[in-house]
């Protein structure tokens, strides 16, 4: 039905040719103009697609149909294989600028940082939910969020609550108990970090693990969980998502909102009978959580409400992706699980872990390196340029030409094909091999899971540690993973990679006797 929607939508488009025309000899008057200049000479444009599908028409096509038969990370890569780490295309008349090259990459995200917009891309996604969140917006109001979240996330030390991680572990088992059995625990890894994250965010879980949800909290879930996925399929559709219902994103919209607002209120409202009674805020058996947190220095509802609910679209599935990776990899590389269980058994044994312990288990670090190397969490992500700037790398064979890019363009970068270049990672780069990372340096390479530069996720230190914990849980209760499922991996695109075909598993608990020194052979 979607593809009808489509399609219908880009013949549509296709009728207004003359303002299309206008649009795009304007552009190339501009470019004329920018042509005579001696100092753009040496520039040279790198290889385009389709160069004589003016109008774009043919790669929107392409790009939906690989979009919907969930192959446009195959697709990416095979136009990158055949045209270079760094090409054009058109797009609705706009030339669009793709790299997958770690120098460019770098020089969009750190080198110059100030020559390019994130919001200009993604605000239409955003702005409807969280008008004023650190995705919808540039310049000194991302600097200000920015800031906010940095003050708030930055001590991970002090905010990781450990009692909650463990009470959602337990929840997490408690779905996965009967033996002999096998389970999809994507879904279930999704169910685990709405509870976790609801609890960090707000102070409250949703319960989407628990036996019996309240009505309110299985209402918000099922409005998040739509609005996600509707705000997956506006990005990915680009300029055609304006011919497409809004209604029940709008409808979605207003019921996380409402929900979000009555926890803000109510915590304002904590905050005013303390300061009139000149108490203190309560200390200790609740843990930290990210509102009480936001209230100490601001009592703007909608900025409240807009800081959570960016929280709760960007932790979610991002951990949630990770650890379906993660174990979807060593249910299928069972020397990486046999290691890194007799590694956690040798320095933590059988006890929830410490932070510090959590902190430096550098094995377990490399395993989850590796997972986001091999299937990122982000495939792709894209900037605008607010000003004549360059790439510092064409894909010509010296690699030394630069690339003009006009103010306005799009440039889209592919995580996915960095995190896999054989000219970073070696010929086995396409490989599950975490042994890699004694002796990488991820950033240099392409490396950039959460981003890289100023606008890298605040948050990372801290998803990586909710990742960290219930890996270590699950190693130290299940002495085997295995697949129980043949098929291969399939992208499934949303705000967050997942495998479509889900992580189905089965899990093992170890024989009684064996002792810690039999897992240790075991996994040198």
């Amino acid at each position: 039905m979607l593809a009808g929607v489509v399609l219908l939508a880009l013949a549509l488009v296709t009728i207004p040719i003359s303002l299309t025309a206008i649009q795009l000899s304007r552009k190339l008057f501009h470019h004329r103009v920018l042509r005579k200049s001696s100092k753009l000479q040496s520039r040279k444009d790198p290889p385009c697609e389709n160069p004589y599908d003016l109008l774009g028409l043919l790669k929107i096509i392409t790009a939906t149909r690989h979009l919907l038969r969930k192959t446009a990370i195959a697709n990416s890569t095979e136009l990158f294989q055949k045209h270079g780490q760094t090409y054009t295309s058109r797009i609705f008349g706009e030339k669009v600028l793709f790299t997958c090259d770690p120098q460019n990459i770098k020089h969009l995200l750190v080198t110059r940082f100030v020559d390019y917009d994130a919001s200009v891309v993604r605000a239409h996604i955003f702005r409807p939910i969280t008008e004023r969140g650190i995705f919808a917006v540039d310049g000194p109001e991302w600097k200000v969020a920015r800031d906010m979240y940095r003050n708030q996330l930055s001590n991970t030390r002090k905010i990781f609550d450990l009692q909650l991680q463990e009470r959602g572990f337990q929840a997490f088992l408690d779905r996965i108990s009967m033996p002999n059995k096998t389970y999809d625990i994507q879904p279930l890894f999704l169910n685990l970090t709405l509870d976790l994250t609801t609890a960090f965010a707000l102070g409250e879980s949703v319960d989407s693990l628990g036996v019996a949800q309240a009505a309110d909290k299985e209402h918000f879930v099922v409005s998040l969980l739509y609005l996600k996925k509707t705000m997956a399929r506006e990005g990915f559709l680009g300029p055609v998502h304006v011919l497409l219902s809004k209604r029940g994103f709008y409808r979605a919209c207003a019921d996380i909102k409402r929900y979000v607002e009555r926890y803000i209120v109510a915590a304002l409202d904590q905050k005013r009978q303390r300061e009139e009674h000149g108490l203190l805020p309560e200390k200790g058996s609740k843990g930290y959580n990210l509102l009480d947190g936001l209230i100490e220095n601001s009592d703007d509802i909608v900025s409240l409400r807009d800081s959570v609910i960016t929280i709760l679209i960007a932790g979610i599935d991002s951990v949630a992706g990770l650890l379906s990776t993660t174990f979807w990899l060593l249910a299928r590389h069972e020397e990486v699980y046999r290691k890194l269980r007799a590694s956690t058994l040798d320095t933590i044994g059988y006890e929830p872990p410490s932070y510090d312990q959590l902190r430096n288990f550098s094995y377990l670090r490399n395993v989850l390196n590796e997972a986001m190397r091999v299937c990122p969490p982000v495939p792709f992500n894209a900037r605008v340029a607010n000003k004549d700037t360059v790439l510092p790398h064409a894909s010509d064979t010296s690699g030394s030409s630069e690339v003009f890019v006009r103010k306005g363009q799009r440039v889209v970068f592919s995580t996915w094909a960095a995190h896999r270049s054989k000219r970073s990672f070696g010929d086995d780069a396409l490989e599950f091999r975490p042994e890699r990372w004694e002796s990488l340096k991820g950033e240099s390479l392409g490396f950039i899971p959460f981003n890289s530069g100023p606008r890298v996720c605040p948050g990372q230190q801290y998803a990586l540690m909710e990742a960290s914990y219930v890996t270590v849980r699950l190693v130290q209760t299940f002495a085997k993973v295995k697949s129980a499922d043949d098929r291969e991996w399939r992208e499934k695109i949303g705000l967050n990679l997942f495998n479509d075909n889900g992580v189905v598993v089965e899990f093992e608990k170890e024989n009684v006797g064996t002792s810690i020194d039999d897992l240790q052979a075991q996994g040198s």
